[in-house]
């Protein structure tokens, strides 16, 4: 058996980064290794780079951003399953160069209320199937290239269907996960044959082919989204899921909708900044940058190399993790979203970010009386999310975050992102809520297992409020693309639970605030806190001597604990795109 290697793959990178001046690893000083890719024609950045290379093959086959997200997308779930797939959801931003505009879909996956009614709740932790939400995947992706590719559905699809078909050399840390996970795998004979054949985790090298899968795939190129939530796949997973003891139909499944949103906005230091609205957790990214803004931290130094750095970004993440207790989603309760972003609410909570002590705790802040504030022109133009669009009855109560919550509370997720040489952009991050979902296989992909985190309102009681048939649960992805000048200057978004939001934010001031090169940026350490603890995870490469002036202010740094956050980016440079992976994945750029 071979042994875990998280951390190994965590520590490698970042040795540059330890070494280097000013605790910064320069794209020259160290290999890049397939994580960093520069074009002016477009590139890619993804967790796998089979997935990475399917995506370019779009773009040089006259295919946009939008086309090569999808394919990148529907490569990413046949070689990366524990992350994501036909069974899981996620959401895209959409950045239109021509049209000066940005769309954002949201195909997380959903519960459909009515179906839950008589059920009793499941005891925390049970692995049960009951937990498996609609997926959202196919509906998103298909809708998205419906309304913005150039090529044919089949076209962005071969290379996924190839890549299950003739199979893939399984990598560490699918292996490791893997093996990590045979319990939960071991329970459905489906899911045990394809990754523990013979009894035996599959191991690094090992070729997985999935012609089930494969098949799954062609049913959507042929008949698009009918051959998916209808006919041969929707009977297997309505099959699978019935056996488990969820009440699923059919009928259920072809009412799937994704949901069209508009993207939350904000400006920080002349950038706009867009990202994913309520329930996705753009909200606390936004508002972290916004506490940011007063602070200039070019001047302050690395938070690597300087406490007052390290205090202020690690305070504003705390607080608006903790103001993020009110995000929800919009059709279940009211949600604060335009008063959280706001710079307003940000002025009014500033006085805790940056204070050179480590508060044990806060409170949240009340953000309602800064929802009328009126966005900034340069959102106004962008028409940013509102709470128009919704109409929730606050009765239906509020499931958002708990305070609290540890850095790596979540599951296992995925991300990409894509511009092409017109400079359109795609921010996407999918996910099947934990490692390997609910961990069964239908028609030989992950269902998720996206119900875990639910409430157990009486499905009579919401239909009697007249709340939104569907109930989408929180989420920490955040899928954000910033802009300069009315051109994409930025795509980033990072699987990894409670870390998502730190992992982005800090690969963003460093490309932003300190102008590294986005490898660098990524390369960077990070810290990890979370909303009620001092204690605050912190990768290798802090000085010494910065860390014991945080313990001096109450800060606890801890070594990182197990799971990480892995970021996918891409940054402009005059015409050029530069593109990186995260090394602490087996991610890869590619550009042509």
């Amino acid at each position: 058996m071979h042994r875990p290697i998280a951390r190994l793959l965590m520590a490698l990178p970042l040795l540059a980064a330890c070494s280097a001046p000013d605790s910064t690893a320069s794209a020259t000083a160290a290999p890049d290794l397939g994580k960093r890719a520069v074009s002016e024609n477009g590139v890619v950045s993804s967790a796998l780079p089979q997935a990475s290379e399917a995506g370019i093959e779009m773009l040089r086959q006259g295919g946009n951003a939008i086309d090569a997200a999808v394919a990148t997308s529907f490569a990413l779930g046949v070689g990366e399953p524990q992350m994501s797939g036909l069974g899981g959801g996620g959401s895209m931003l959409v950045w239109l160069q021509d049209e000066g505009r940005a769309e954002y879909v949201d195909f997380y996956s959903a519960q459909l209320v009515e179906s839950w009614r008589g059920i009793e709740p499941l005891d925390s932790g049970t692995v049960n199937l009951r937990v498996v939400a609609i997926p959202g995947e196919v509906a998103g992706l298909l809708d998205a290239h419906e309304r913005y590719g150039q090529l044919s559905l089949e076209q962005v699809m071969q290379p996924a269907i190839d890549l299950a078909e003739n199979g893939f050399p399984v990598n560490q840390i699918l292996a490791d996960m893997i093996e990590a996970s045979v319990d939960k795998l071991s329970q459905f004979p489906a899911t045990a044959a394809l990754y523990l054949p013979g009894g035996e985790p599959v191991a690094p090298g090992d070729v997985v082919r999935n012609p089930e899968l494969a098949a799954a795939l062609r049913r959507i190129a042929d008949r698009g989204a009918a051959g998916f939530y209808e006919g041969e796949t929707a009977e297997a997973m309505v099959q699978v899921m019935n056996e488990g003891g969820h009440p699923v139909s059919l009928a259920d499944l072809t009412r799937f909708e994704s949901q069209w949103k508009r993207p939350l906005c904000t400006e920080y230091r002349g950038y706009t900044v867009l990202s994913g609205p309520p329930p996705q957790t753009g909200v606390q990214l936004v508002h972290t940058l916004n506490l940011l803004e007063s602070h200039d931290l070019a001047a302050l130094g690395y938070p690597t190399q300087s406490a007052e750095a390290f205090d202020v970004v690690a305070s504003a993440i705390r607080v608006a993790n903790t103001d993020n207790r009110a995000n929800s989603d919009p059709n279940w309760a009211e949600v604060p979203a335009v008063g959280l972003t706001s710079k307003a609410f940000a002025a009014q909570r500033a006085s805790l970010v940056g204070t050179g002590r480590a508060a044990e705790r806060y409170e949240q802040g009340d953000a309602t009386s800064f929802n009328g504030e009126a966005p900034s022109a340069a959102c106004a133009a962008l028409d940013p999310w509102s709470p128009d669009a919704y109409a929730p009855n606050a009765a239906a109560g509020n499931d958002g975050p708990t305070e609290g919550g540890t850095a790596g509370e979540g599951g296992e997720t995925t991300h990409l992102s894509v511009v092409d040489a017109q400079g359109n952009a795609v921010a996407l991050t999918r996910t099947n809520s934990s490692t390997f979902g609910s961990g069964a296989l239908a028609s030989g992909f992950f269902l998720n297992n996206s119900g875990i985190d639910f409430s157990t309102r009486d499905p009579a009681d919401a239909e009697a409020q007249g709340l939104n048939p569907w109930r989408i649960r929180n989420s920490t992805i955040a899928p954000t693309i910033v802009l300069e000048d009315g051109r994409a200057k930025m795509v980033v978004g990072a699987p990894g639970g409670g870390r998502i939001q730190s992992a982005i934010l800090q690969t963003m001031i460093y490309v932003l605030d300190f102008g590294l090169d986005p490898l660098e940026a990524v390369r960077m350490p990070r810290i990890y806190p979370s909303a009620g603890a001092v204690e605050i995870e912190t990768e290798n490469g802090f000085n010494t001597a910065t860390l014991g002036e945080v313990r001096a202010m109450g800060y606890v740094p801890t070594a990182d604990a197990d799971g990480y956050a892995r970021v996918y980016v891409i940054a402009r440079d005059g015409d050029r795109w530069i593109a990186a992976a995260d090394p602490r994945h087996n991610g890869g750029a590619r550009g042509y």
